[in-house]
């Protein structure tokens, strides 16, 4: 099981998942390493095996990452993006290719904060419901996230932050 990087909460009464943690990295750094394509495609789930098929981080900007599994299997994540404030905010709609119908998306919110040379990394999810919820979670979101995070983590180092 991946280190656990992230603070996550699940609150009782309402679909979210809300995780955060501090990297010890400029926001100038963390942002590059979050919007651009070849950093994402390293860091991206708890595997090195990405493909990006689009990345384009604006408004109405479309994204799509290929991930193979260990077992050989591709899993197809994408969305759109629904707002971008450059090194403040993301949102954007996520969805798992054949996990949920297209309609059943959530939605999700990066914000990014600089605090005395760091960043602090605030992500909200929005599910349709409880259920959903749990089943995200029961799929792995928060061990998928933890090793993105500290795959994060090598880049921004590797890169001076």
């Amino acid at each position: 099981m991946p280190q656990n990087l992230f603070k996550t909460e699940l609150p009782a009464d309402e679909p979210l998942i809300i995780m955060t943690r501090t990297f010890d990295a400029p926001l100038d750094l963390v942002w590059t390493v979050w919007t651009q394509a070849e950093h994402v495609a390293y860091w991206w789930g708890p595997r090195e095996d990405n493909r990006i098929v689009e990345y384009d981080v604006r408004k109405g900007g479309k994204w799509r990452i290929v991930s193979t599994m260990e077992d050989g299997e591709e899993v197809v994540f994408f969305g759109t993006y629904l707002e971008v404030q450059p090194k403040t905010l993301i949102r954007n709609t996520f969805v798992v290719e054949g996990m949920y119908p297209e309609d059943d998306r959530f939605y999700e919110e990066h914000t990014f904060e600089q605090r005395d040379g760091k960043t602090f990394y605030r992500s909200v999810s929005k599910l349709e419901s409880l259920q959903q919820r749990q089943d995200v979670m029961d799929w792995g979101m928060e061990d998928g996230a933890n090793a993105s995070m500290a795959k994060v983590d090598e880049i921004l180092e590797r890169l001076g932050g």
